[in-house]
Order: C-alpha cells, then sequence, then structure tokens
C-alpha cells in the first residue's frame, strides 16, 4: 500500500512524543510539521525551541511555526495529506483547513469525550478526585472538542499521581493509541460514535488565580488542587503578605480545630496547617525567591519565616 501522508499538529512534550510514534510506523510519511511559535523561557529569557519542533529537526522534518495556522493554508493544501493529525497543538484550526485531508483531521484529545472538553483535562481529572480517565482519537470540527470519536481507551488515576506522573501514563497511552488505530481510521474499520450532548463538561486553561490554594476547602480537594498542578506550575498560596509556592501535602486524620490556614505546628515531617476538616501537613515548598526544599527542613534548620499561630491566606 502506499504511505498514508499525514500532516501533524502539536506543541509540547505530549505532542512530540505522538510524533515520534508516528514517525515509528512505517506505513506512515510526515509531510509537514507544525508547531507553535518558539517562546522566550526562563529567568534568562532564551528564546526556546517546542519540544515538537525539535523531534521535527532531529528526523529532517518540514517544519512550521505560523502565529495562526491559517497563514499558511496554501502549504498544508500543497501537502495534500490523507490525515491531518493534532495533538496539544493550542490553536483553533479553521473549517477550510479541517477539510483539506482526503480521509480526515483527528485529534488526540487527553480525556473520555465528552468529559472534559478544552485545554486542561488532565489537570481538571486530578483536581476532581476523578479515579480514570483516558484519550479519545476523535474528528475534529469547528466547535471545540465536540466532534464525534472514532475510540477511547481508559486509564487508572493513582491516588498518588500528579499531573507529571499522569501525563507520563497518557503519553503512553496516546502513543499506543495512534500506532494501533490510523490504519485502521485509513481503512475505514473503525464507526464514528456521537458524543453525548447532555454528558459535556468543559476544563478551561488553568489561570495564574486559578493556582491559589483555598484553604476552607477540605483537605482532600486541597491535596487534589495542588496535585494538578504538580510539577507545574505549581500551587501557591501566601503568608506576611509573601507569595509561596507548595508543590506536594500529605493528609493526617487529626481534626482540624484552628481556623483554615492556619499555622498549627513546625514539625520533623513538614508544617501542619489547619483545613476545613482535616490537618494537613506541607512537605515540599518554595520560599520567595529560593528553590523548592522538603518542608522538614523548617523544624531541622530552624527556619523562622513561618512560625505557628501564622496564618497562610
Amino acid at each position: 500500500m502506499n504511505k498514508i501522508k499525514v500532516i501533524f499538529c502539536g506543541t509540547p512534550n505530549i505532542a512530540a512524543n505522538i510524533l515520534l510514534s508516528l514517525l515509528e510506523m512505517k506505513n506512515v510519511s510526515i509531510e509537514l510539521v507544525i508547531s507553535q511559535p518558539d517562546k522566550i523561557v526562563g529567568r534568562k529569557k532564551q528564546l526556546t525551541q517546542t519540544p515538537v519542533k525539535k523531534v521535527a529537526l532531529e528526523n529532517n522534518l518540514k517544519i512550521e511555526q505560523p502565529l495562526k495556522i491559517a497563514e499558511i493554508y496554501e502549504i498544508i493544501q500543497k501537502s495534500n495529506p490523507d490525515f491531518i493529525v493534532t495533538c496539544a497543538y493550542g490553536q483553533f484550526i479553521p473549517s477550510k483547513i479541517l477539510q483539506i485531508p482526503k480521509i480526515d483531521a483527528i485529534n488526540i484529545h487527553g480525556s473520555l469525550l465528552p468529559k472534559y472538553r478544552g485545554g486542561a483535562p488532565i489537570q481538571y481529572a486530578i483536581k476532581n478526585g476523578d479515579k480514570k480517565t483516558g484519550i479519545s482519537i476523535m474528528k475534529m470540527v469547528k466547535e471545540m472538542d465536540a466532534g464525534d470519536y472514532y475510540v477511547q481507551e481508559e486509564i487508572d488515576i493513582d491516588v498518588n499521581d500528579d499531573a507529571g506522573s499522569l501525563f507520563e501514563k497518557m503519553t503512553l497511552l496516546g502513543q499506543k493509541m495512534i500506532k494501533k488505530y490510523l490504519l485502521q481510521i485509513y481503512n475505514n474499520q473503525l464507526q464514528l460514535i456521537k458524543q453525548n450532548p447532555k454528558k459535556v463538561t468543559y476544563c478551561k486553561n488553568i489561570s495564574s488565580e486559578e493556582e491559589r490554594i483555598i484553604w476552607n476547602n477540605k483537605g482532600e480537594v486541597i491535596r487534589n488542587h495542588i496535585r494538578s498542578l504538580s510539577p507545574l506550575p505549581i500551587a501557591h498560596t501566601f503568608i506576611n503578605n509573601e507569595r509561596y509556592k507548595i508543590k506536594s501535602i500529605e493528609l493526617t486524620n487529626v481534626k482540624s480545630k484552628y481556623k483554615e490556614g492556619s499555622v498549627v505546628r513546625i514539625k520533623n515531617e513538614g508544617i501542619q496547617v489547619a483545613t476545613a476538616d482535616v490537618d494537613i501537613i506541607i512537605t515540599n515548598i518554595q520560599r520567595p525567591g529560593k528553590k523548592m526544599i522538603n518542608a522538614s527542613l523548617y523544624k531541622q534548620n530552624n527556619l523562622n519565616d513561618i512560625k505557628v499561630g501564622d496564618f497562610f491566606e
């Protein structure tokens, strides 16, 4: 058979790994890679290539990085693809481009649609305490993540998973699924399944304000919130008008007796704080302008910027 001609659109690490899986498929030819423009990153403000661009350059693939994908309509059209495959691209793709491929434009989406349409499905699954999530390979339409899907596969969310570990699991699942199902879609062996409109939920990209810890929530809710933002961008809070980042906490069985956010104890395990139901122990914390540390150092090294009786706002 002729090789399946694919245009791939994506930006972060999860997309880069999907691209690598497509490159491993002997019956697939990557005609063009499209990624977001390079960005200034870090304190040194270095212009940094996207992970997808790095993979493309390492494999001598043609790469385009338009501000808006519509700018390269003619380039996409001339590529004459069988598929446009997207994963975490980060731009809406106009209908006129979605109509270009001979077979379909498909998206690898990190949820069990119609749940969690939007840009942060993995984070929301953890934040909401879900026990399962998964990946949908779906037909792309103009409305965000609203297309029918070809196939879904589930994955368990471990109680200790954070966004980083779940991203790794989802990446492996996505790689397996694109290898397993792309040829089946090409050969018309999978039937599209409509999303149930009554079960649609959304997950917008997380704002800086939404990264802030709300201490009058229950301990489990706070823990899920922190897990959903680790290892990046990391949840934050304020104490004595200073911004602290908190990467991980543990729950206790101690019923909270003080106002939510109160520092109850500084102990060998970390910093004990009251919530709406049980006390929690902060285990990893980053002080303003400092590196992330194990919160046990507050006891061991007599650090005094946080003291018993202080209050996380």
